[in-house]
């Protein structure tokens, strides 16, 4: 399948040569659906609060980043890494990042640490392994793995992938 990368509205795009120009807004109905379950199931990881959910979810992102090699260490469901091997973030770059101003990021950071969803510590915060312990958690991680591989089934059928 031959591809080419297209700019387009300040992004790079890569362009599948092959896929036929009408399947765009079939996509886009099949990613919106992908993207409206993931911002549900954001949500119920905030505790019904989507801007906590999106706080936890970069926190996460930030603190594990380095683990998302090719050799899949701590990929399973039950492989929780370890605190240790969580690299904090500041507050202040997870307000940059999720284009919010640092006093709306520090007040959710505020009372996600009371009711104990993270921890701080010297260098920033963390998510801890206990959070992703918890079995509603684990529950959101194995919807979201089922989300995410029905998206890419379905882009498969339609002939993107």
């Amino acid at each position: 399948m031959s591809q080419r990368a297209v700019k387009t509205a300040g992004y790079l795009a890569v362009v599948n040569e092959d896929t036929p120009q009408d399947r765009k807004r079939l996509v886009t109905r099949i990613s919106s659906r992908w993207l409206l379950s993931s911002l549900s199931m954001v949500r119920t990881f905030g505790n019904g609060d989507i801007l906590d959910g999106l706080i936890l979810l970069a926190i996460t992102d930030a603190n594990t980043r380095h683990l998302n090699g090719a050799e899949g260490a701590y990929a399973g469901v039950d492989d929780i890494p370890p605190d240790e091997l969580r690299q904090p973030v500041s507050v202040y770059v997870i307000a940059r990042d999720l284009g919010l101003s640092y006093e709306t990021a520090r007040r959710h950071v505020q009372r996600l640490i009371k009711a104990g969803r993270i921890d701080r510590v010297e260098d920033g915060v963390v998510v801890p392994n206990r959070v992703f312990a918890e079995q509603d958690t684990m529950g959101l991680t194995s919807r979201a793995y089922s989300s995410t591989r029905r998206f890419i089934d379905q882009l498969r059928e339609a002939g993107v992938i």
